[in-house]
């Protein structure tokens, strides 16, 4: 006799499959007239599908009830939204938009992110108990970045092209697409601070001096600089490579368009 197969799979693809179906239809009414964000409104509905209401999603099931099976699950898919996203970001903007609009740029980086690690980390400080400071930077460093999914919600739609001037909604993409990386001193400089310098089983041999090589050696040099080289001859590359295919007919308009895509999930 036939039985209906309840799996996992099968629950999470009908979950999956019918919100994004219902969102559709009604996708334009919802961003447009309400202004309700694509990730506020998947926010909201993670929410109800979790363990904590219908039950339909559960996540530490899928991992065999390891904690740490699931964060690594939920650092991996976050890992290949940013990924995307951020190229997404990339490929939004005009022709050498950077070379043309590195000082406003840099000021944002720069300066600005400073400012906005600093007064996080102060906030921090002073609402959570009992937090050292060092803890408080860390934490600080981790909001401080401007996620490119939650921006995009600025700068996209009616209400964006009403609203913000199209300057200002580029150098937002570029800011929230390029500050990911720089986030990473921020946040390692607190990281190595405490691990080399703090006692009370977390400070190692080393102090100070120690905890700032690693954190020019790895944190800039390492993740920051050689990051960006590497981002840049890859994606260069991946550029003459496309065009070449293109203007010898070799690329059909389907692969043309994952092209980007496939380039962000790739190591």
């Amino acid at each position: 006799m036939p039985t209906l197969a309840v799996t996992n799979f099968n629950i999470v693809a009908a979950t999956l499959g019918g919100f994004v179906t219902l969102f559709s239809l009604v996708s334009y009414l919802l961003k447009e007239h309400y202004y309700l964000s694509e990730p506020l409104i998947s926010l909201f509905a993670g929410v109800i599908f979790s363990p904590h209401a219908l039950n339909w999603i559960k996540p530490l099931e899928y991992a065999r009830g390891s904690e740490q099976g699931l964060d690594t699950i939920t650092l991996t898919f976050s890992r290949l939204v940013l990924d995307v996203q951020l190229v997404i970001a990339g490929i939004q903007l005009p022709s050498k938009y950077l070379r043309r609009q590195w000082k406003p740029l840099a000021m944002l980086l720069g300066p600005g992110m400073t400012a906005m690690w600093i007064s996080s980390s102060l906030l921090v400080w002073a609402m959570v108990p009992s937090i050292s400071f060092l803890h408080s930077l860390a934490v600080g460093a981790c909001i401080t970045p401007t996620d490119p999914v939650l921006s995009n919600s600025i700068v996209k739609g009616k209400f964006a092209d009403k609203n913000i001037p199209k300057g200002l909604q580029r150098i937002i993409i570029a800011e929230s697409g390029t500050n990911d990386g720089l986030g990473y001193p921020f946040l390692f400089f607190a990281l190595y601070l405490i691990k080399y310098v703090t006692v009370g089983g977390e400070g190692q041999p080393g102090g100070a001096g120690k905890a700032m090589g690693y954190w020019f050696g790895e944190a800039w040099g390492y993740i920051v600089i050689l990051g960006a080289i590497y981002g840049a001859v890859v994606g260069w590359g991946a550029k003459e490579l496309l065009h070449w295919a293109e203007e010898k007919k070799y690329v059909d308009r389907e692969s043309f368009l994952v092209h980007a895509i496939t380039l962000a999930v790739s190591p």
